[in-house]
Parts: C-alpha cells; sequence; structure tokens
C-alpha cells in the first residue's frame, strides 16, 4: 500500500535535490509504479524514489551494496547516485530516498513473456546467483524451513477458516469459499504425506529475494535492467527458479507449465549454478507448500473489494497449487532423469 509523501510539493523535492544532491533539477512528475512513491526528475534523467516507513536503512544499505557489486559483474542493475557525502542513500522526514539515473523501457505484465524471454530470465538469474557468491557482506536467511513445520501449516488452516468465516453467499465469495477449502485439503494432504527429512540438503544461496518478471525493465524485447534488491537473502534457489518461471511464461499463465521449456529453465540456470538431485527434488514440493499456505490476494479483497486484481493474483496461485499438488512427482521425475 502506497504510503503519503513527505514532501508537500514539487518544488520541496527540487530543494531537497539541489541540497543533498547538488543537482539542478527543472521538472518533477509523480509516477504510479510500485509500492513506493517514485518521482521522474528532469523529464526522465533521474528517478527518485521515496521508501515506505517500514524499510529499515539496514534494508536500503543492504540493497545498495548488493547492486553496486553485480554491476562490477557486468549484470544490468539500477546505478545510484551519490549524495554531497557520497553516500547511496538519506534520510527526510524519516523517509529514505534514493536517486537513480533513469532506465529506459517498460515493464511486462505476469505470464506475457515468450520462450526467448523465458530463457533469458533464466539466464539472468544465474548470473546473478553466481556474481553474488562474492558479495562483501552476509544477507539474511530465508527462513524457509519452518513452513513445513506441523505448527505453521495448521496456523495457516486456522488463517483460512478465520476468511471464510467473513465471505458472503455471493458468487464470487462462494469461489473464493471453494478455494480456500481447496487449500485446506491439500495442506493436510501435505501433513500427512510429504517426506521434509533431506530439506537441508537444498542449495542455498545469497539470492534477489523476489525474483520475477515484475522486477525486470525492458528494452526492444530484451532486458535492460533488474530492479529492487531490497530483500536480498539467503535462501534455496531452486524456489526463487520455479516461481519466477510461474510468473512470466505465457503458456503457464492458468497455472500449467510446459515441462519441455521448465527443464530448458533449469538446465540454463544449471550452466551458471549446479543444482543437486535434492534441489530437483524438492523444488515443486517447496514452492507449493509456499503458496498453500499464503492466503495473499484472497486477504486482501476480502478486506477491500476494489482490491480485484489481487483476487485474481489469488485466483492465479491456487491454480498453480492445483497443478503442482496433481505434478509434483512428474516434474519432479523429469528433472531428474
Amino acid at each position: 500500500m502506497i504510503e503519503d509523501t513527505v514532501f508537500k510539493d514539487n518544488s520541496e523535492i527540487i530543494n531537497f535535490v539541489k541540497e543533498v544532491y547538488s543537482l539542478e533539477i527543472t521538472s518533477v512528475k509523480k509516477l504510479n509504479r510500485g509500492s513506493a512513491n517514485i518521482y521522474s526528475l528532469n523529464n526522465d534523467e533521474y528517478i527518485l524514489k521515496e521508501f515506505q516507513s517500514k524499510y529499515t536503512e539496514e534494508e536500503i544499505n543492504k540493497e545498495t551494496i548488493v547492486i553496486n557489486h553485480l554491476r562490477k559483474y557486468d549484470i544490468q542493475v539500477p546505478e545510484y547516485i551519490e549524495t554531497i557525502n557520497s553516500e547511496f542513500y538519506t534520510k527526510y522526514k524519516d523517509r529514505i530516498i534514493i536517486i537513480q539515473r533513469f532506465i529506459e523501457g517498460s515493464t511486462l505484465d505476469n505470464n506475457t513473456g515468450t520462450y526467448n524471454q523465458v530463457i533469458e530470465c533464466a539466464e539472468i538469474y544465474g548470473k546473478i546467483v553466481s556474481a553474488l557468491k562474492t558479495l562483501p557482506i552476509d544477507l539474511p536467511e530465508f527462513e524457509y524451513k519452518s513452513w513445513f513445520s506441523e505448527e505453521s501449516l495448521n496456523k495457516s488452516i486456522k488463517n483460512y477458516e478465520e476468511l471464510i468465516g467473513l465471505l458472503k453467499d455471493n458468487e464470487t465469495d462462494n469461489i473464493i469459499k471453494n478455494d480456500l477449502l481447496e487449500k485446506i485439503s491439500m495442506i493436510n494432504d501435505i501433513k500427512e504425506s510429504l517426506d521434509c527429512k533431506n530439506l537441508d540438503k537444498l542449495t542455498i544461496m545469497n539470492s534477489h529475494g523476489d525474483y520475477s518478471v515484475l522486477q525486470f525493465i525492458y528494452k526492444d524485447g530484451k532486458v535492460n535492467s533488474v530492479i529492487d534488491f531490497v530483500s536480498a537473502s539467503k535462501l534455496p534457489v531452486v524456489w526463487e527458479l520455479i516461481r519466477s518461471y510461474s510468473y512470466i511464461y505465457k503458456d503457464a499463465k492458468d497455472g500449467e507449465f510446459n515441462l519441455d521449456t521448465f527443464s530448458d529453465y533449469i538446465n540454463t540456470f544449471n550452466k551458471y549454478v549446479k543444482l543437486n538431485e535434492y534441489d530437483l527434488k524438492y523444488m515443486p514440493y517447496l514452492y507449493l507448500v509456499q503458496i498453500l499456505k499464503s492466503s495473499y490476494g484472497y486477504k486482501q479483497y476480502i478486506m477491500d473489494h476494489t482490491k480485484k486484481e489481487l483476487l485474481e493474483f489469488g485466483y492465479l496461485r491456487t491454480k498453480i497449487c492445483r497443478y503442482l499438488f496433481k505434478n509434483a512427482k512428474t516434474i519432479s521425475d523429469k528433472l531428474t532423469r
């Protein structure tokens, strides 16, 4: 959710940038993009980003270190502008502010990517993970093992039951109710059937943390930059791998995978970072459990019926759940042949 800006007007932004960055700004335009307050400066010469209040200086400092590190490996990432004090971010009225050079291009919607764009996505992810092996700081660890605990799974069931209790008797709410009941049923089955004893053998490496097509800026059909590394962390790389495939490929728009294309996706990444047999075995189950447990999309719509786009995203993730629930073993078997 976008928070109100701390800037009263464009003149305040111009004065702030002059004082802190020593940049002459003649025009300011608010952009409707993402969850931060974002402004184009000097007709797209620079981008000013005002982060939400929930973000800490530690997180933003982490992102700047990650991005500056990746630039050394010729990976297309944003270029930060330094303040007059040679810092890559600053605080203004308790909000963290950064300025970047404008990146030419546009974004793609989920599940609109071509085969070539799918393979490019895997290649870039492989380069990022490989480059982050030498990152000079420690990234926070992603708590993925807790997803599989009985306590965590039962908590998700309880959350769904509480949401069902808020639904009305109408067509949309009945669809939501059936989806949530189906997810509860799948969670109960997973609790009984999934063998998790080798989760610690997954390949855990530094990663983007939110890698998907929505973090790409395209120019002439190719990725011109990868953005938003604020969630960078140490995690099972196969989780981001399968997740990013499910959101980019046009043939996956109904939640189903083209297994030949998905195999090519994995093999492309494997040229840069070698996956082991446990990665390939657990990958679909890891992703299945993560989205099975999440009420994202449904909860937002139930609380605010204007959030129809988020509801559609919830529907998509339930379709992915259905597909993975039925085909996880098939995917694992194909990848491990």
